[in-house]
């Protein structure tokens, strides 16, 4: 049976290693997926100070991952097993979903809002006297989830676990996708969009603004209204949130067109 997306040409943004559920989703849903990363991700320059933590990983309290990249680099190097006593900290389902197929036996993670600020909510980070907490993410990184935590008693140590690179393509292999065609691209990050807009001059940007863009938080959404995207769907969450809002909203225009058609033929 077909669906509304049947024949869509969607473009998914996330890094290479972090796409193939919802690629897989919407190719079951009819979709012709193109996968094209706006961010790249490597490790960081000096390795060293991960692997040292990482080897004395059974002396924190609390391990916090602040995204899905953050847990795949930590998973990728752990030199031993997940130390059973140790809580894993993560923003989101797919993330809890990793943990717990990688082992870990403690998860947090919180129910509805799924970035630091609903993490920060979860009754275990609340108060944190005396605990050592390890973060791990990318280079840079907001300060809101570390400020918050160290006020709240912790002892923190701030690990980077990967680096965050520019896409490995360039305008005109941009330019040829979207002669291809475009119609819906999944952005998963604000640093996708900055990446994604500074490839593009000229027609290009306004093509770019043009396009109808998924985006899983508002945050992601900010981003795009600041670099001029008129049509932008604010999504849920998760592989299976992220499909059935695209699923929802082609199908509602389909239904609009059909009940326009009826309405003209009837007249």
């Amino acid at each position: 049976m077909k669906t509304a997306l049947h024949g869509l040409r969607l473009w998914v943004t996330r890094p290479r290693n972090q796409s193939a559920a919802l690629i897989a989703k919407l190719h079951s849903a009819g979709a012709q997926v193109v996968a094209l990363p706006l961010l790249e991700i490597a490790p960081p320059l000096d390795p060293a100070p991960l692997e040292n933590t990482l080897a004395q990983l059974d002396t924190f309290d609390l391990a916090v991952f602040v995204s899905p990249s953050a847990l795949d680099a930590v998973l990728e190097r752990l030199p031993a097993g997940w130390p059973a006593h140790l809580p894993a900290a993560v923003m989101g389902p797919g993330s809890a979903m990793r943990a717990k197929e990688s082992g870990i036996a403690q998860i947090i993670a919180p129910n509805g809002q799924f970035d630091s600020a609903g993490l920060l909510q979860e009754p275990a980070l609340r108060q944190l006297e005396n605990k050592r907490v390890i973060l791990f993410r990318g280079d840079g990184g907001r300060d809101d989830l570390p400020q918050t935590l160290v006020k709240r008693g912790a002892e923190l140590v701030i690990i980077q676990a990967y680096r965050r690179l520019p896409p490995n393509f360039d305008e005109a292999h941009l330019r040829a996708e979207l002669a291809s065609g475009c119609d819906g691209m999944i952005v998963s990050s604000s640093e996708a969009v900055q990446y994604l807009f500074h490839l593009a001059g000229g027609n290009t940007r306004q093509q770019l603004q043009s396009i109808l863009y998924f985006a899983p938080h508002p945050r992601i959404v900010a981003a795009l209204n600041a670099q001029g995207a008129a049509r932008i769907e604010l999504t849920s969450v998760g592989d299976a949130g992220i499909t059935e809002t695209i699923l929802n909203y082609f199908s509602s225009i389909t239904h609009r067109a059909l009940t326009a058609k009826k309405t003209h033929d009837a007249g």
